[in-house]
């Protein structure tokens, strides 16, 4: 008899479910993170209704036999994902607040958010629902995946930390608020200012309002 780790073996179910697997905090029911879900069944990841895959590569779709719906929003795995303010980094991000701002709030839940290894696309963009939905900064970075025994962890914080500035108002963004910046750090509604008319904010609120009762 040999034990059977969760390891990435091709043609085999597996039951362990995808790397890194685990709830949004605002969302411990509905709303899951995780790694690539190429070899995982569709029980153990959760049995979403709904995967958005932010991966270069496209998913293989097994889970439609279960109805599961599959958005695809993809992104390179480089640093530039950190770079909010950069106009091709917004781009991808308001492609995928826009989908996101679609789902039906009645039956698009739970909704399973994966790239490769579940940390930085998936990460950012966790970060930002949560800010959406009023989550504090204290939350949002907290629930920022940094493992300590990480080498590259210090990195990802820095890197992390310039993602979330990149998101604030710009001075010409405040000028049109009315709103305290010291209550609202994200503008109000939240990052409505970074997602511009791309997405309507209040929509996507009202779409997790099911799931997440204070949206």
């Amino acid at each position: 008899h040999m034990e059977m780790d969760c390891g990435p073996l091709k043609h085999m179910e597996m039951d362990c479910g995808p790397p890194n697997l685990r709830p949004l905090p605002l969302f411990p029911g509905s709303v899951f993170r995780s790694g690539q879900v190429d070899f995982s069944s569709w029980e153990a990841a959760r049995c979403p209704r709904t995967v958005l895959n932010l991966r270069f590569e496209p998913d293989a779709e097994r889970w439609k036999v279960h109805g599961c719906r599959y958005i695809h929003c993809p992104k390179a795995n480089d640093t530039e994902m950190y770079d909010t303010s950069s106009p091709e980094t917004r781009a991808w991000l308001q492609a995928v607040f826009s989908a996101l701002a679609s789902l039906d709030s009645g039956s698009a839940f739970p909704l399973l958010i994966h790239c490769f290894s579940g940390r930085d696309r998936t990460g950012i963009v966790c970060a930002m629902l949560q800010i959406i939905l009023g989550a504090t900064e204290q939350v949002v970075v907290t629930s920022f995946d940094m493992e300590p025994e990480a080498k590259e962890d210090d990195k990802r914080r820095i890197n992390f930390g310039k993602a979330l500035d990149g998101l604030r108002p710009t001075k010409a963004d405040q000028k049109k608020m009315d709103c305290d910046l010291e209550m609202c750090p994200f503008g109000q509604p939240p990052l409505q200012h970074y997602l511009r008319k791309a997405v309507d904010v209040r929509k996507l609120q009202t779409a997790f309002a099911r799931e997440h009762p204070r949206a």
